[in-house]
């Protein structure tokens, strides 16, 4: 079975990860589908990507410690 590695783990806009349906995904957090056909789902690391709302997709890690935002956020 795969270690998790959940130490020292940074996330951003700078970071840009990414995966595949299909794949293995590659940091736990929560993933939003590229057409966003449906919400941010939790995928563990080393499971595999699951289908977006019209098929596969590609998925994009949403901040790995927080998940979504529950309520949109203010405009500045």
């Amino acid at each position: 079975m795969k270690k998790i590695n959940t130490l020292g783990r940074k996330s951003g806009k700078s970071l840009g990860l990414m995966a595949k349906t299909g794949f293995h995904c590659p940091a736990n957090g929560f993933w939003r589908p590229e057409d966003r056909s449906v919400e941010p789902v939790f995928v563990f690391e080393g499971s595999i990507m699951p289908a977006g709302g019209r098929g596969s997709t590609v998925w994009y890690l949403e901040d790995p410690s927080f998940g979504p935002p529950e309520y949109p956020l203010p405009a500045q």
